[in-house]
């Protein structure tokens, strides 16, 4: 009995070392187990999603969206159809005097759109730039077009200032002998106010011209032949004139409303009065 008693203590005693020993391996392996089971059900998270989620944390307050999750930052797709503009200053080259009223024309056409009316006597830079009949100035840094043939590198005498005179033109003897007392009127009137004119056609066989009606003042250039024609227009009614050609344009008593209306090309410069300005007296 003694022996059998004494067999029994070591088994206890080793039972109970067997349980401190296991007790901390199945608690490692139950961990282990439940760590493998949360890993097992964690669900995947998309690429994208991860990526927005960590700009939200790094940026508090940043909204993503899946359509601008994969945006470069800094960036605006509207800023392509943003049009380029062009805004060329014009550079001055020079100034010139206006002969007349002149029509500020945003392009160099006839058609146009008018911004503005720049007056007679005034004094405007030029880029040097011409189109055509149309030359180009600056008016508030911004290129407008008007006709080239009503700017001057001079002051000189406008309609308005230039007045009437009745003096002799000093070679206008062989002129004055075919033409009626109120053509020599006007004759004299342009011979006067425009000295550089030297040649003139009065009396001859053709067309308005029979009757000593008519006179061609034949023009150096076309800036003095359109100073002709403005001068002759402001006073028309004094000169009782009925009808003024310049420059493949009309005007007449009987249509002044209208102005000066374009004409059909004749085929020459001298038929499309070019070269000279003519005049009817009424």
């Amino acid at each position: 009995m003694l022996r059998a008693r004494h067999s029994l203590v070591p088994n206890s005693v080793s039972a109970r070392r067997f349980a401190l020993v296991a007790a901390p391996l199945v608690t490692v392996m139950a961990v282990g187990v439940g760590v493998a089971t949360l890993d097992l059900q964690q669900p995947a998270v998309p690429p994208s999603a991860a990526g927005a989620n960590s700009a939200a944390q790094a940026a508090p307050g940043l909204v993503t969206s899946p359509s601008t999750a994969n945006r470069t930052l800094g960036t605006s797709r509207s800023a392509d159809r943003v049009p380029l503009v062009n805004h060329r200053v014009p550079k001055a080259t020079g100034k010139r005097w206006t002969t007349g009223n002149l029509d500020l024309r945003v392009e160099p056409r006839d058609g146009s759109k008018v911004a503005g009316l720049l007056k007679t006597d005034k004094r405007v830079a030029i880029t040097g730039e011409t189109d055509g009949k149309f030359a180009e100035v600056v008016i508030g840094n911004l290129p407008r077009w008007v006709t080239a043939s009503y700017l001057s590198k001079s002051k000189e005498t406008t309609p308005e200032t230039a007045g009437i005179s009745g003096a002799p033109c000093p070679d206008g003897s062989g002129i004055e002998a075919g033409l009626q007392p109120a053509s020599v009127k006007v004759y004299r009137a342009v011979c006067a106010a425009f000295p550089e004119l030297s040649a003139y056609g009065g009396q001859d066989g053709h067309g308005e011209h029979v009757n000593g009606e008519a006179i061609d003042f034949m023009v150096p250039s076309s800036s003095v032949g359109q100073r002709v024609a403005d001068y002759l227009f402001a006073n028309r009614s004094e000169l009782n004139l009925f009808d003024i050609i310049w420059s493949q344009r009309i005007w007449t008593i009987e249509r002044s409303s209208e102005g000066f209306r374009s004409m059909s090309d004749r085929g020459s410069a001298t038929a499309n009065h070019y070269d000279h300005v003519h005049i009817k007296i009424n």
